[in-house]
């Protein structure tokens, strides 16, 4: 029994021991994973950045990759800043060198000609020429009260063709 006694505190050293490396081991882990997060978040935007976009349009199903020069005012922007200047991107990746964001718009991509209403209710030929909106082609003079119910509504959205050909075609099968 005395023999038990003597061991017994030997015990609680080593379980002391033990219990203090466990400690030291995972306040070090948790300081080198802190460091490396704070050395990440002080990366800021270079000044010749290129911003890799990757546009979807939901309107066709097709995607649009562009390569463009970050603005001068972007230069010294950290990871948090381009996420807040960019709401409506999805930031994929960031370096100093290159910013790769997505987003998704409610749009037909570059390739195609829209035809829709414009403010006044005149039908016009549209076009995405910058990627995040249309710009008006030509004005088509068709007031879209003239239209048949179900033409109305596939205009009001807008309706896409692949050349002005296309177009003229559909609007012969209007006046028929």
């Amino acid at each position: 029994m005395e023999e038990n006694r003597k061991s017994l505190p030997a015990f609680w050293v080593w379980m002391l021991i033990g219990l203090s490396a466990a400690v030291l081991a995972v306040t070090l882990a948790a300081g080198w994973g802190g460091t490396q997060m704070t050395a990440r978040d002080k990366q800021t935007v270079e000044e010749n950045c290129e911003l890799l976009q990757t546009i979807h349009y939901s309107r066709c199903g097709h995607e649009v990759t562009r390569r463009i020069k970050a603005d001068q005012e972007y230069r010294g922007a950290t990871l948090k800043q381009i996420q807040e200047a960019f709401a409506d991107w999805s930031v994929t990746s960031f370096s100093p060198a290159e910013i790769a964001m997505s987003c998704t718009l409610k749009l037909y991509c570059p390739d195609h000609l829209v035809v829709m209403p414009d403010g006044a209710g005149v039908l016009g030929v549209y076009t995405n020429q910058y990627g995040d909106g249309y710009a008006l082609e030509k004005q088509l003079e068709v007031p879209v009260g003239d239209l048949t119910e179900e033409a109305m509504e596939s205009v009001h959205l807008g309706l896409s063709f692949a050349s002005m050909e296309e177009i003229e075609s559909w609007l012969e099968t209007l006046e028929s």
